[in-house]
């Protein structure tokens, strides 16, 4: 008789230890939740060894679980990024980055947002390679093969094997006409290289693609030695049932396709201890329902402590849109995980100044040999706890001369570091409950500050192995879908139809099956409407799929896996090597080494506002809120305004009363699509380009200052870049107040002042200029025709204007408006305040409108080129409310936002309503008239759609699930005016409809400069 196979293996190989649950789905309503076994066993430098260890271990503690009743193995593990959080140079390679870009994204090079000490550990070499695709898929330039081959000869000469290859536009280019012929060069000169394509690792967003793919590449070999481990484990065992590796989102994956992509292995180990603590929580029944608190897990490894809020449902807070990694900002679905360097292997080590130092550095693996109690020679938080009494492991004798001092100071050290750990994910000061697990969660000793209960579930200690046994399947579709004459709600449907059956093809539930992912993303300027979609559905993995599953590799036993490696060495454990100290040399967050409520800004006793780094970082948040969904993304400038500043460049900004009447001032503006601006990010010449240009008109104009032409989002920082090149200060304004999709829809246009000649440039050589038409809207209209053949992202620059002039018909104050706002998110993160109130008490001209979870996002090309589109929301449902939530009498109608690259109004409407009769599907499609009498908000208004990390959602980052906060200000008075509704409101949008005000009184914006200028 067949033996049905039916238990799941979880395993998760963590830095210390190695766990293995056995566990049966259909035994989940019982009090062991299905689990049968469970057995931790030191992990070792031979992977192999310790996975079969823990593997057999599970088994031999299960009587009635053999061999051929398992269906499947699951892995999980911190192995990768312990190297990165680590900065482990024995794990890590030196990486080459190809980029294939033209004269394209320089003013950002590689490595630039990378921790100090990851760039000195894994910048080997970089290349700026002729090539690049346009988002229409034409060349940016043509690839030079010759120079490709030269690049290789430097990276031979180096020594170098790993390399990284990111061109612009690489996801679109499905033909693979870029980064795949630089990959087959690289081949040809190089055949031992592994080459890494960005292609394969992430979407649109260059930078965070990039980051992602160069630790990738960095961490390639160490992963591809552990898996295959991972597998010869399963052979020695005896083990063919099929091997899958967890990802990043709680999904698995393959074992041969994860050896290529580790990175999306590289925070499974968190999300599978996060789902896992709910699973043994029993947050998915109703009994197991916790009181209404927030809820946060703290999973506490030998190396790492791991932590994450968990919602009732039982899963994790879903990160916005990036995540970062080891310090680096990556773009993947994953949960909002906060990971430091403690656990119950890390070092504790007094220093000639007296003080107690706990990590970042850890034994690791080798407690058992290297810890005090068990004989080693190491200090380590596992020996604290012995010290302390509250544990009683190893030789106890061994600690008994640990100083008390030591012992007070590094405790003290460890309860600091869970706290803060904790806090850095509640969303209020009050208390909350926490599930500790982990094995190294011993180390918590002490009552937490912020922390009114503390549970530790059965089979706690392997809790990351419980959530690889749960894990689920996935099914993805990326296609390009014409939809000219078509229904798009059905195109899409149809689209998540096919990925929900890829996932169930792949072995999932099709009962449990749910999307989790919709990426729509137009193709601009084409012919017929098209338009891109990212699809992706998972579910639980189904037993009876797993009845005629075939092996993912074939069992040979007494042989490796790979023929080819048959004396592949194994892999060595992540330890780190490095041995600062200085948490600045690990973290890039100007404003985490500082008190923000005690941070004064440098302003000399002549008013000038000289801008730091940290000031930097307040603006870039600041004005992502008052961009309304557009400006463009602003970390771009705002990290190369940090590049400026650390290679010694200053950037004054001055109160525009402190300059003469006659004193000119020039702006430029980022002009094109969010798309673009995201991929074909600035070679930093396009706004000297048009301004060069632009001046050569007017040759009696010095230029005195710099404006921003908006403020919102990359528009507010450009200014301090540009005025660097010219030696001018900026102005504390701009001509919009807030962010806006057209030339003409600013504040001098409300006043006639001349708004051509207007000149754009593109950074490759390309400057136009109108230098006179019959009308703005006329310029508008040339503008954009010769934006799109500038490949829709230039820097735009109107005519020079004189202080008085700009005084009259600007946006005065709104540079220090962007910083208060930015000051108040990061002081609200800080003290663990609410950051939308936070958000309004700094502009209080505004108002909180709404919280909910984006479920739908669409998105067309209008005839006028223009991204338009439409965002829906929900409610936050029961299953998904955190504390602090307001449950009583909470809004349950859905919100509704058109755009067009800005959000245009806000619309509560009937949750019942479907999506077609919303959203325009057709470039020519009448736009639909809302109920007046539920618009909650308009232009030309402020809305802006807030994150949980108080950093402001453009419209090409909205995607599927995100939880957001809508908040609303109001306009300038310019804006008020009967001329200012016309230009600026919904009309304006093709929406005819009467402006209804937001409400409170316009906030004039004090000024950085007042308030921190020295007494005289």
């Amino acid at each position: 008789m067949a033996v049905k196979q039916v238990f799941r293996v979880g395993v998760d190989v963590g830095g210390t230890n190695t766990d293995c649950v056995i566990l049966n789905p259909e035994e989940a309503d019982k009090p062991q939740r299905g689990i049968r076994s469970a057995f931790k066993t030191p992990t070792t430098p031979d992977v192999t060894y310790g996975i079969a260890k823990a593997i057999e271990g599970a088994i031999s503690g299960c009587t009635d679980v053999s061999r051929g009743s398992i269906s499947a193995v699951m892995i999980g593990t911190t192995h990768f990024i312990n190297a990165i959080v680590q900065a482990d140079a024995d794990s890590l390679r030196k990486v080459a980055v190809f980029r294939i870009c033209g004269p394209y994204t320089k003013e950002n090079p590689a490595f630039l947002d990378f921790p100090p000490i990851l760039a000195r550990i894994m910048n080997g070499h970089v290349a700026y390679l002729d090539g690049g695709l346009e988002f229409d898929m034409r060349e940016i330039m043509p690839l030079d093969e010759d120079q490709v081959r030269a690049e290789c000869k430097k990276v031979i000469a180096k020594g170098i094997t790993d390399i990284a290859v990111c061109g612009v536009f690489s996801p679109l280019d499905i033909e693979g006409r870029h980064e795949a012929r630089v990959r087959k060069i690289i081949l040809e000169e190089m055949p031992d290289a592994d080459v890494v394509l960005s292609r394969d690792i992430g979407q649109l967003g260059f930078l965070e693609r990039e980051n992602a793919t160069i630790l990738n590449t960095s961490i390639l070999k160490f992963a591809r030695h552990t898996i295959r481990g991972f597998k010869r484990a399963m052979s020695a065992l005896g083990l063919s049932c099929p091997l899958f590796l967890t990802q990043n989102d709680g999904t698995i994956i393959a074992a041969d396709a994860a050896e290529n992509t580790p990175i999306k292995t590289f925070n499974s180990g968190p999300t599978n201890s996060m789902s896992g603590a709910g699973y043994l929580a029993g947050l998915d029944t109703a009994s197991g329902q916790l009181p209404n608190a927030q809820v946060i897990v703290a999973d506490v490894g030998g190396t790492t402590c791991d932590v994450c809020a968990l919602l009732p449902s039982g899963f994790p807070r879903q990160a916005g849109t990036w995540v970062d990694i080891g310090g680096v900002r990556c773009a993947f679905p994953m949960p909002e995980v906060q990971s430091i360097a403690l656990g119950g292997g890390t070092k504790v080590e007094k220093h000639s100044d007296g003080k107690v130092y706990v990590g970042p550095e850890s034994v690791g693996h080798r407690l058992l040999q290297e810890g005090l109690v068990f004989g080693g020679s190491t200090l380590t938080t596992t020996d604290i706890v012995v010290a302390s009494g509250n544990e009683k492991i190893g030789d106890v004798s061994r600690v008994a001369d640990v100083p008390e001092d030591v012992v007070h100071d590094a405790r003290l050290r460890i309860k600091q570091l869970l706290e803060n750990a904790i806090d850095s994910m509640k969303l209020s000061a009050d208390d909350c409950i926490c599930v500790m697990v982990g094995g190294g969660s011993i180390i918590q000793m002490d009552d937490l500050k912020g922390v009114g209960q503390i549970i530790r579930p059965q089979f706690h200690d392997c809790a990351n192995a419980v959530g690889a046994a749960i894990a689920r399947v996935s099914g993805q579709i990326d296609i390009v879908k014409v939809l000219e004459g078509l229904d798009e709600d059905k195109v899409i449907e149809e689209v998540c139809a096919e990925a929900r059956q890829r996932a169930i093809d792949a072995g999932a539930d099709p009962a449990n099956v749910k999307i989790t992912e919709i990426e729509n993303l137009p193709l601009q300027y084409v012919q017929m409407r098209a338009s891109r979609l990212v699809v992706k559905a998972a579910g639980p993995l189904s037993a009876k799929s797993l009845l005629t599953s075939d092996p993912l590799w074939t069992h040979n036993p007494g042989h490796a896996v790979n023929s080819t490696h048959p004396q592949e060495t194994p892999p060595k454990i992540a330890k780190s090597t490095n041995a600062t100290k200085d948490l600045r040399d690990f973290i890039g967050s100007p404003s985490a080494h500082i008190n923000i409520a005690t941070y004064r800004p440098e302003v000399d006793h002549n008013g000038t506002w000289w801008v730091s780094e940290i000031d930097c970082e307040f603006l870039a948040t600041g004005s992502s809120i008052l961009a309304c969904g557009g400006g463009g993304p602003g970390y771009m400038c705002y990290m190369a305004a940090r590049a400026a500043l650390q290679k010694g460049h200053r950037m004054p900004v001055v109160d525009i009363a402190s300059l003469p009447d006659d004193t000119w001032v020039l702006g430029n503006i980022s002009y094109g699509a969010p798309t673009v601006t995201l991929e074909r990010t600035p070679s930093g010449t396009e706004g000297i380009d048009a301004t060069d240009a632009l001046l050569t008109m007017f040759p009696g104009v010095t230029m005195g200052a710099q404006i921003a032409l908006e403020i919102g989002g990359m528009n507010a920082i450009r200014p301090l870049l540009t005025g660097i090149h010219y030696n001018v200060p900026t102005v504390d304004a701009d001509f919009m107040g807030r962010a806006y999709p057209r030339l003409y829809i600013k504040t001098p246009c409300l006043y006639d002042v001349p708004a051509f000649p207007a000149t754009q440039a593109d950074g490759n050589g390309n400057v136009v200029t109108v230098n006179k038409a019959t009308s703005i809207r006329k310029v508008e209209k040339i503008h954009r025709k010769a934006g799109a053949e500038l490949g829709l992202f230039s820097q735009l620059v109107i005519p020079p204007m004189s202080i008085a002039t700009a005084r009259r018909v600007g946006c005065l104050g709104t540079m220090s408006l962007a910083w208060y706002i930015g000051r108040a998110v990061y002081q609200a993160k800080q003290e663990k305040t609410d950051i939308m109130k936070a958000v309004v008490q700094a502009n209080p001209g505004g108002k909180v409108l709404y919280t909910g979870k984006i479920v739908n996002v669409h998105r067309y090309v209008s005839s006028g080129g223009y991204t338009e589109g439409a965002v829906r929301l929900k409610p936050i449902g029961s299953d998904e409310r955190e504390y602090g939530d307001e449950l009583d009498g909470a809004e349950t109608r859905d919100l509704h936002f058109p755009f067009q690259n800005e959000y245009l109004f806000a619309e509560l409407i009937d949750p019942e309503t479907p999506n077609s009769a919303l959203n325009a599907s057709d470039r020519d499609t009448k736009k639909r008239m809302p109920d007046a009498g539920n618009v909650v908000a308009m232009v030309p208004d402020l809305i802006s759609l807030v994150g949980t990390d108080g950093y402001a959602l453009g419209t090409q980052d909205l995607r599927y699930g995100v939880r957001v906060s809508v908040v609303s200000f109001v306009a300038n008075p310019h804006w008020y005016t009967e001329r200012g509704v016309a230009t600026g409101g919904p009309r304006e949008f093709g929406y005819d409809m009467e402006f209804k005000p937001l409400g409170p009184a316009y906030y004039e914006p004090k000024r950085v400069m007042e308030e921190f200028r020295p007494a005289q």
